[in-house]
């Protein structure tokens, strides 16, 4: 097999194409046998051919002889010429890019801002690899090379992959493509170059041929043999030029013949315009790497994300892994147990280790515990949490220091309410000081923990935290409103009664006149009058007949909720809620109401026919908490969230549900039933949700099965139903004005998280706000305040009503501040955000350089510490990291495939060639007079 061209061109994915030509029949002719046959037959039919020739045109002149024979062996070598079956191939070159993965570490711990000896405060970590990606060179280093993937990881067992960036294309690629426009133009004058000279030979073979015949008639005349040289040279000439524009059209089959031959002008294939189009279909993904990078993981799985991506990308052309992390392993399979059984998979790695490596001295303010409210004269207790480093066995003082709520520290009415002297703990432990107090007079307080801290602390930002502590004169009042004695209306009837902070009504729908019910006041029918029911701060309400109460009754409840910030709990179960919440859309306005009340959407018997949930399964499945219930500290059933979460596991779980069809925008979604026997389009059902309604907030579960966690712990059902109660009342408690309400949705959250602000205005009429947005002020942990833009919710239900969210990406207290609007400032709503890292992610913060080190020496790779020296060569590296890593390119070859256009073309020139030589043979052997 010989090429006898070659056109090699490189696609944009990665696509290399070369050309080539090949006589099939002599492939297959693999035996030495084969070929002595093959020149024994062409042998002897050129020595027939020339024997009979030779003696057929004896009497002819020697011109008219050659030409005669040399018309015969050309179509013989057409004949054979076929017989070989020419083919022209295209072997494709398919190439894989080599692949770069980058990994940046998103846990809480990269949200750290270090400091230094100067006390001040950088970028935090996290932000070092957004401002590298955003507008660093070493994205662009890499893809001169490599296609780019990034990868965010943190608690999950595997990473989530969030762009893929394609190598740059490599230089002169477009230039060499075949249907680049400068490579046709070459094409174009090769193929015309091929078409002069076959026009010169068939024009030099007609003037010869001319001659020929113009001696012929003067010999003719004369009776005198014509010369026959010029019928030699014109056969000859037109053979030539046969194949001279034969080789010319099949060489350069995008060039026209017509063009080829100077008759048309050249115009570029189509195929031009799918060029530009792939061209542009190479656009880098647009990426907001400050919100797809901002920490919110609560562990860090640095050992389960490195072996997810060597499983998945072993064998492939991966180049290398780089990751951006501090080091801080703390959840998952142990780094360096990875490392060992991936060793053989020749993956290097570039770990860059972010952070400071010092142990720096400080002692911080974890956090600190207080209730949100309490009542004069019962005591309640503040527990402040203590960590240092680098300071064991120091002694330091902490302090209690309360004033009322609005006035700024140091002010007069500031009060030292406890001190005490402590001995500080090893480095990352957590010490918990508590402080008994017993409230005297009613308002709002705050209560500040502060650390006196020695001279070598690091950091005097965090040396002190605040809560707001309620003292109310007045009891929580609850109204229990039920269809029938469940189990769980009974339990948590009984619970609300024996708590002295909570005044319970109950409201049985199925109870006869004269029953008894243990409770402060026994209601007979649900509320009629405003100033009735605006007394209660919250309404549990389970599996309640919603279609017993008339139209006033309705709209009270929705005012009550929207405007008046009550708290609403509503309980799904098997009697009636299947009733009523499948009626369809405008049959009932007062079911109509009360569907806009709930978080979730239910299905109606206009839809499609399905099993809408079950109740008392033959088996408990556990709750599924999402990330956002894990979070949420009102349904913690311990007082950290790492108790909670073991409480919960400990729990068997709930047997039923009643099946809502999707959470309503802005809704939040807790917890869902676990059997994956009930899940649709690979989504489990909903069991706990809840969401803003107005100024009010609803929350929506599934069943009422909670009172199954008395079989672990009976204060864990207590647990459960207080915190709800408080949640969902906690507009009712937080009413500064009689013209407003501010509220968020969590006072307390982990770094990295959403926190939605919601605020509920009135104008100085007291009518509904109509402005079209109002601005808050964001008073962040470093005391830098931003403003914070509340846009009106249209709803199309009511006015008045505001929303924004903002990330909270600083530990610290975040406090929101709304003056409101025609009020001069003289009135202002204000709501704070104590946000936190888990312990476990701030135990050691410390960038761990030695696991690291071991990490890149084992993988063959190198570590880099800090993100400038990852595009910058030490005297150590001598070489930047995009250098250090090598391209891993595959090549798969495919077989070559036949050009069925190239074999249509070749056919018919050899048939063309073949037929015509034949037909002169017969016109000259006329002229000649043979038979």
């Amino acid at each position: 097999m010989m090429p006898t061209s070659d056109n090699l061109s490189l696609d944009l994915v990665g696509q290399a194409t070369t050309t080539y030509h090949q006589l099939t029949r002599l492939r297959m002719m693999s035996e030495a046998w084969h070929w002595l046959v093959l020149l024994i037959i062409v042998a002897l039919v050129i020595g027939y051919v020339v024997t009979v020739y030779r003696r057929d045109s004896v009497e002819l002149r020697r011109g008219t002889s050659i030409a005669l024979l040399l018309l015969r062996l050309t179509a013989f070598a057409g004949i054979l010429f076929f017989f070989l079956n020419l083919e022209r191939l295209t072997e494709q070159t398919l190439t894989r890019n080599s692949r770069v993965l980058l990994l940046a570490d998103t846990s809480l711990s990269m949200g750290i801002r270090d400091v230094d000896d100067q006390s001040t405060t950088g970028t935090s970590r996290i932000d070092q690899v957004v401002q590298e990606l955003t507008g660093g060179t070493l994205m662009d280093e890499l893809r001169q090379q490599h296609d780019v993937v990034v990868y965010r990881f943190d608690q999950s067992n595997r990473p989530f992959e969030l762009a893929t960036f394609p190598r740059f294309p490599r230089e002169g690629a477009a230039v060499n493509s075949g249907f680049s426009e400068g490579n046709f133009r070459q094409q174009v004058s090769a193929a015309r170059k091929a078409g002069l000279v076959g026009i010169g030979l068939l024009s030099v073979s007609l003037v010869c041929l001319a001659l020929f015949f113009i001696r012929r008639r003067q010999a003719q005349g004369q009776q005198e043999p014509a010369s026959s040289w010029s019928l030699l040279v014109a056969t000859v000439g037109l053979i030539a030029a046969v194949i001279v524009l034969a080789v010319g059209n099949l060489r350069y089959p995008d060039v026209d013949f017509l063009a080829m031959v100077w008759l048309r002008s050249a115009e570029a294939p189509e195929t031009q315009g799918d060029l530009a189009s792939d061209l542009e279909q190479q656009a880098d993904p647009e990426v907001n790497w400050s919100d797809q990078l901002r920490p919110q993981g609560t562990k860090t799985r640095l050992g389960d994300a490195v072996q997810f991506l060597v499983n998945k990308e072993q064998g492939g052309p991966i180049a290398g892994i780089v990751v951006f992390t501090d080091g801080r392993n703390n959840a998952g399979d142990d780094l360096e147990t990875v490392i060992r059984a991936v060793r053989d998979s020749r993956i290097p790695i570039y770990p860059v280790g972010l952070g400071s490596d010092r142990q720096v001295q400080n002692v911080r303010v974890v956090d600190i515990e207080a209730p949100t409210r309490a009542f004069p004269g019962d005591r309640f207790t503040i527990t402040g949490y203590l960590q240092a480093s680098g300071l064991e066995g120091t002694s330091i003082g902490v302090e209690l220091i309360s004033r009322p709520a609005g006035t700024k520290p140091g002010s007069a009415n500031e009060k030292v309410e406890q001190q005490r002297r402590i001995d500080l703990g090893t480095d990352g432990q957590t010490q918990a000081i508590e402080f008994e107090l017993e409230p005297e007079d009613a308002g709002k307080r705050e209560y500040t923990f502060r650390a006196t801290v020695p001279a070598e602390d690091n950091n005097e930002l965090d040396n002190q935290r605040s809560a707001t502590v309620e003292i109310i004169d007045r009891r929580t009042k609850v109204l229990l409103f039920a269809g029938g004695p469940t189990r769980e209306y009974r339990f948590l009837r009984n619970l609300l009664y024996r708590d002295r902070e909570i005044e319970v009504h109950v409201l049985l729908q199925t109870a006869d006149v004269g029953a008894s019910q243990e409770s402060d006041e026994l209601l007979l029918e649900f509320p009629t009058l405003a100033d009735e029911l605006f007394e209660f701060d919250c309404i549990v309400a389970f599996d309640p007949d919603w279609q017993q109460l008339d139209e006033i009754q309705v709209q009270l409840l929705d005012r009550w909720v929207a405007e008046k910030s009550g708290g609403l709990v509503v309980i799904a179960g098997p009697v009636f809620t299947p009733e009523w919440s499948r009626l369809r859309r405008g049959r009932d306005s007062r079911i109509d109401t009360i569907k806009s009340l709930y978080p979730v959407v239910f299905y109606n018997q206009g839809g499609v026919t399905l099993s809408l949930g079950r109740f008392g399964g033959e088996a408990a499945w556990p709750i599924d908490f999402t990330r956002e219930g894990l979070n949420s500290e009102f349904l913690w059933l311990d007082d950290d969230q790492i108790g909670s979460e073991q409480a919960w596991a400990s729990f068997d779980g709930v047997y039923g549900y009643y099946k809502a069809k999707d959470p309503k925008p802005g809704a939040r979604v807790f917890a869902r039933f676990s059997d994956p026997e009930t899940s649709m389009d690979n989504e489990l059902p909903l069991y706990m949700a809840g969401h803003f309604y107005g100024a009010g907030r609803v929350f929506f579960q599934a069943s009422g099965e909670m009172w199954r966690l008395r079989s672990i712990d009976e204060t864990y059902f207590e647990q459960y139903y207080t915190k709800v109660i408080r949640w969902v009342s906690q507009g009712r408690l937080l009413r500064d004005s009689s013209r407003g309400v501010l509220l968020v949705d969590k006072d307390r959250c982990l770094m990295g998280d959403h926190v939605m602000v919601q605020a509920i205005l009135n104008d100085s009429q007291h009518q509904p706000l109509v402005d079209d947005e109002v601005t808050a002020s964001l008073v962040q942990p470093d005391g830098q305040r931003k403003p914070l833009l509340l846009q009106q919710v249209t709803d199309g239900t009511r006015q008045g009503m505001y929303s924004a969210q903002f990330h909270a990406l600083m530990q610290g207290d975040y406090r929101i501040e709304l003056e409101i609007p025609e009020s001069a400032g003289q009135e202002f709503l204000t709501r704070e955000v104590q946000v936190r890292i888990p312990a476990l992610e701030i135990e050691n913060p410390r960038r761990n350089d030695p696991l690291l080190q071991e990490v890149a020496q084992m993988s063959n790779g190198e570590y880099f510490i800090g993100i400038d020296s990852i595009t910058t060569a030490s005297s150590e590296t001598e070489s930047t990291l995009a250098e250090l890593v090598a391209p891993q390119d595959q090549e798969t070859t495919l077989p070559g495939t036949p050009d069925v256009d190239f074999e249509e073309q070749l056919m018919a020139w050899l048939i063309g060639l073949i037929s015509g030589v034949l037909c002169l043979e017969w016109l000259f052997r006329r002229l000649s007079r043979l038979a």
